[in-house]
């Protein structure tokens, strides 16, 4: 039953015949609805998403259960007889507009996880922040994760503010955000040579230990662009992709954004089978 259909039979029929009426729609059209009643509040929730910190939990929290309800309902195909394709395609550009908001304003990727049915519905959003692998499939190594650890040449605990992935020299380096170049570093000292690019939603990654450089200052850059080669130069003791992410200028954990983009992608391929 049409959606106009539904509304001309409730203006000629008594409200008893509400039960009746109900029992007409078939389950994937109630799906339908339900996906629709999701995205609709969320096209609605504007207000909601200008953060501060005593409300980031709570609209994280509202973001999960919208989009609990969300991934359930897009589990099935919108049906024509409910919503037209200029109309879905209105509210899906809207969902893009709040998650830009939101991701403007969360601190950590400890917040993504309520983001990843949202990020299904806009993967482009994935090549914007960084989601990816900065080394290629291969021969390389988690050496050294994010936080407390003993520094290789002093000794001392220290917080290490990146994650060391070991590779060979020379191992292509990528970009793993779309972004522009804003400093190219020649150093002897901490990182050695450098690369630091800046990306949208205030992240920033830094490259360190290079052994070349291939791109310059100012230059955009593309997701998964050659941007470099694994070296050794500066404070290291071998070779290896130093890697940072900054967030609205804090040094962040790096590890969930590794794999996000593959993840996402991997789901949308599954659901097209």
């Amino acid at each position: 039953m049409k959606s106009f259909e539904i509304a001309t039979f409730f203006q000629k029929n008594k409200p008893n015949s509400l039960l009746k009426a109900l029992k007409t729609i078939h389950k994937k059209q109630w799906l339908t609805i339900g996906f629709l009643v999701v995205l609709a509040c969320f096209y609605l929730s504007g207000p909601i998403l200008k953060l501060s910190d005593t409300t980031l939990e709570s609209t994280s929290n509202t973001i999960e259960s919208n989009g609990a309800a969300l991934k359930t309902n897009g589990n099935e195909v919108i049906s024509d007889t409910i919503v037209n394709h200029k109309e879905r395609q209105k509210l899906l550009l809207n969902i893009e507009e709040k998650l830009v908001a939101y991701l403007y304003q969360i601190p950590d990727y400890s917040y993504f996880k309520v983001l990843e049915p949202y990020l299904e519905y806009a993967p482009e959003i994935l090549e914007q922040i960084p989601s990816a692998v900065p080394l290629e499939k291969g021969d390389y190594w988690l050496s050294s994760d994010y936080g407390i650890r003993q520094h290789p040449l002093s000794h001392k605990m220290k917080k290490h503010y990146g994650i060391d992935l070991a590779a060979t020299l020379d191992k292509h380096v990528y970009a793993s955000a779309k972004g522009t170049v804003v400093s190219v570093v020649h150093s002897k000292n901490e990182y050695g040579t450098h690369i630091i690019i800046k990306h949208r939603f205030g992240f920033q990654t830094l490259y360190g230990h290079l052994n070349k450089v291939l791109v310059k200052d100012g230059q955009h850059i593309a997701q998964h662009e050659l941007i470099g080669t694994v070296g050794n130069t500066g404070a290291s003791t071998g070779f290896h992709l130093h890697y940072e992410i900054i967030k609205n200028g804090l040094k962040i954990d790096p590890t969930y954004s590794l794999r996000l983009k593959q993840k996402i992608y991997k789901r949308l391929y599954e659901k097209t089978k």
